[in-house]
């Protein structure tokens, strides 16, 4: 017995405890991966691939379709270090692919943003904004309104920065947080603003008239908001930026094909028939089954890819004394349902119910009678052995 118990024990200190990564080499020319195999399925993987020399950044992103309007299921970027000359990109892409599937993979390649392309999109942030601003007042005789709620307005600004951002990166994994509350309560302030006190607000002249003072003491407040934006704006885009400079896209690549596995049990269990701690009645005997599990383990925790539902049956009738042998309903043998987990590599735990009908004796298959079947529950340990199956899909 203590053999076994060392066995089982080195045997668990022994399984993979570590996520694998399989190598997948990009080639940017043919625009394939692996020579054009299939992508290995179930498996983090480790990307590499050619870079130029002006290339500081390459973003990678995994869609389920060709549609690449929508969110990425994945998203990861490889980064030069300063001063480095590498001249190949390498990155975890940490997300498994399930086999027999297709996947679209887009490779933004980003070149460090000069001068001049930084000043200009600063430019063109500025001008769409202030646009955007100037549209969305409306000046009366006593007061300024917004077309939009300040915080509705907040988010079309914001919409805006981040549409202008979209050829650009961060260097330093900054990114833009949308305007702040500052802004906002600007926003706000312009919205209730009463124009009667003008004259009290601003330095007038002798010739200036109520409408001219109120104007001006609107467009002193429009423009203030402009400043107050563009200066948030300017935080992020006088930053180290870099630039798209290049992209390609693999459309509907395929994954490896996956084998099916169908898991076989063979164990032995012990089920209930009555009594109590006392007057306790059971049996046992060997059994044999398939169990299904929750989850695959490259796609769930590791408690649902362990976990499974249970079915099969005994190998034996059940003996619960001299004149009391369960056997089962239809297969004339007790058949089980159970839920099970795997507490070692090899090993489940099972645990559930247990379908008897009282002996049937000399009777055939046919004698079914349901007035004779009863349910136990039942406990069972089984060694758990996986057989891969090819079934076409």
């Amino acid at each position: 017995m203590k053999k076994i118990y060392t066995f089982f024990l080195l045997f668990l200190f022994s399984y993979p405890l570590f996520a694998q990564y399989e190598t997948v080499v990009f080639n940017y020319d043919r625009t394939y991966f692996n020579e054009g195999q299939p992508l290995p399925a179930e498996s983090n993987l480790m990307l590499t691939g050619d870079v130029g020399r002006n290339i500081g950044m390459v973003e990678v992103a995994v869609y389920r379709t060709p549609d690449t309007s929508k969110d990425p299921l994945y998203k990861n970027v490889w980064k030069k270090r300063p001063a480095s000359t590498d001249s190949r990109f390498t990155l975890p892409v940490n997300y498994p692919l399930r086999g027999n599937e297709k996947y679209t993979f887009v490779l933004n390649y980003y070149e460090p943003a000069s001068a001049q392309q930084q000043q200009l999109l600063l430019s063109q942030l500025s001008s769409t904004l202030d646009a955007y601003i100037d549209q969305s007042f409306v000046v009366s005789r006593s007061s300024i309104e917004l077309r939009k709620h300040p915080k509705n307005m907040r988010s079309d600004m914001n919409a805006i920065v981040n549409q202008g951002l979209g050829h650009y990166r961060s260097q330093i994994n900054y990114e833009f947080q949308g305007f702040s509350d500052i802004v906002l309560n600007k926003l706000e302030q312009i919205n209730d603003l009463r124009l009667r006190k003008a004259r009290l607000n601003i330095l007038a002249r002798e010739e200036d008239d109520k409408r001219t003072l109120r104007l001006k003491y609107a467009q002193e407040q429009i423009e203030a908001l402009k400043v107050m934006v563009n200066q948030e704006v300017a935080q992020y885009a006088n930053t180290q930026l870099l630039a798209l400079t290049d992209s390609k896209k693999v459309t509907d690549y395929a994954t490896e094909k996956t084998k099916n596995i169908i898991a076989i049990n063979l164990g032995y269990g012990g089920v209930y028939y009555s009594g109590d701690f006392d007057t306790f009645v059971s049996a046992r005997a060997p059994y044999a089954g398939v169990s299904i599990p929750f989850g695959r383990a490259a796609f769930s925790s590791n408690f649902w890819s362990k976990s499974s539902i249970s079915a099969g049956v005994f190998l034996q009738n059940l003996e619960f004394g001299e004149d009391n042998v369960a056997t089962g309903p239809i297969v004339r043998r007790p058949i089980y349902v159970a839920l099970g987990y795997r507490a070692l590599p090899f090993v489940r735990i099972n645990a559930g119910a247990t379908v008897l009908q009282s002996n049937q004796g000399d009777n055939t298959i046919s004698d079914f009678n349901v007035d004779r079947v009863f349910v136990r529950p039942f406990v069972g340990l089984s060694l758990e052995l996986n057989f891969w199956a090819d079934l076409n899909r």
